[in-house]
């Protein structure tokens, strides 16, 4: 005989636990368990069974909109084989991050960043999210120390931070590109959703962050805090205003699908939620007055309520 078996890590205000077989999707699965729980509850499902769970942000309400617990869908709870334990969740976020065939999730990671770096900041911020632990090597982008041969030649030949390093020696791999690290990180877990245009709904936020909204709020709030309106080039200080406009289309854009959504792709935090907030909770840094935009304040308090959300350096 084959069956599941599923412990709660800890004391949840609201859990729900669903038995289902096969593929079945969550929404489809039966509810066997709906309320508090304590650390140590166990549920078992019988031979063939599969079985999944949720727990809740937000106990006061948990059927509310905004409340919806987090879904760990069936391939995240536990598979028919052999008789198994799966304690849920893995991590204090509820986000299960699974190792890859080669093993990968065993690697040392080390980010290679300036922490005022927003881009950075989402590597940190997806790691923590999964309790996954992620060394720094901090450099100073202002004082050219990417641009130097040694950095050119054994990190990034672009100069650029973030890089992800996954192991260590002659072994190490370097990543660059902020989404594509948080990507990296976030394989197998729910920040990655599991539904084909769910997911791809996600990477088109993540490309809008980067092709409309990064190079317009962030290059303001660099500009602005970190090198000095004074300081600034002519071509610069030609593109403030092409910038701020562009921006300010990005946020209302954001502000208004917000209005009807808890996060950029639904009820559930994801990559999209990650990428956008980086920059976006600072954008004021950049002359952006967050008080237009309500929708975005809310989600930016929901994002800082995810646990084991760590703030910006």
């Amino acid at each position: 005989m084959t069956y599941p078996v599923l412990r709660i890590s800890g004391d949840y205000a609201f859990v729900e636990v669903r038995k289902g077989r096969g593929a079945m999707r969550w929404r489809d699965m039966t509810p066997i368990h709906r309320g508090p729980a304590t650390a140590g509850k166990e549920w078992k499902g019988g031979e063939g069974d599969k079985l999944a769970a949720c727990h809740c942000l937000w106990p006061s309400d948990p059927n509310s909109t905004l409340s919806q617990p987090y879904e760990q869908s069936s391939w995240e709870g536990l598979g028919t084989g052999q008789p198994k334990l799966l304690v849920f969740p893995t991590t204090l976020s509820g986000f299960i991050a699974l190792q890859d065939e080669a093993g990968s999730g065993e690697d040392a990671l080390t980010l290679h960043e300036d922490p005022r770096s927003g881009n950075c900041y989402k590597i940190k911020l997806t790691a923590a999210l999964l309790g996954l632990p992620l060394a720094t090597r901090a450099y100073d982008i202002m004082q050219g120390e990417t641009r130097t041969p040694e950095f050119l030649a054994t990190v990034n030949a672009n100069g650029r931070i973030p890089v992800l390093q996954i192991g260590e020696g002659e072994q190490a791999r370097f990543l660059p590109e902020s989404n594509a690290a948080c990507w990296y990180l976030a394989h197998g877990s729910a920040l990655i959703p599991e539904e084909r245009f769910a997911q791809a709904d996600m990477l088109r936020w993540m490309f809008f962050e980067q092709y409309n909204h990064e190079p317009n709020v962030a290059t303001l709030r660099f500009w602005l805090r970190f090198v000095g309106e004074a300081n600034l080039s002519e071509q610069q200080r030609a593109q403030m205003m092409a910038k701020r406009m562009a921006g300010c289309a990005a946020l209302e854009l954001m502000d208004k699908h917000l209005a009807s959504n808890a996060f950029f792709c639904g009820d559930t935090p994801t990559l999209a939620d990650i990428a956008l907030f980086a920059y976006t909770h600072v954008a004021e840094e950049g002359g952006f007055g967050l008080g237009n935009y309500p929708h975005i304040r809310s989600w930016i308090a929901r994002v800082q309520a995810l646990p084991g959300f760590v703030p910006m350096s």
